[in-house]
């Protein structure tokens, strides 16, 4: 059996893009994303979320921070 994903870039496609987000009050989800997510679903989607958090790397914020946020996205939605 196989099943349909969708995959989604955090940056820019979940959140509005303001670079090097990790704390929720600068976090903005895009409008109309959590109707594109319950459609998705609706139809059998998987849905993953994809990013590459560069701000990690460059030291703006670290896994821990990034992790916080993360969880805290996923209990907004």
């Amino acid at each position: 059996m196989s099943r349909r994903a969708l995959f989604l870039d955090r940056d820019g496609v979940i959140n509005i893009d303001h670079a090097y987000v990790c704390q929720p009050e600068h976090f903005e989800f895009v409008d109309g994303i959590f109707e594109l997510c319950r459609t998705a679903k609706q139809l059998g989607y998987l849905i993953f979320v994809v990013t590459n958090q560069a701000g990690i790397g460059r030291g703006f914020y670290t896994e821990q921070d990034f992790l916080e946020l993360s969880d805290w996205m996923y209990e907004d939605v």
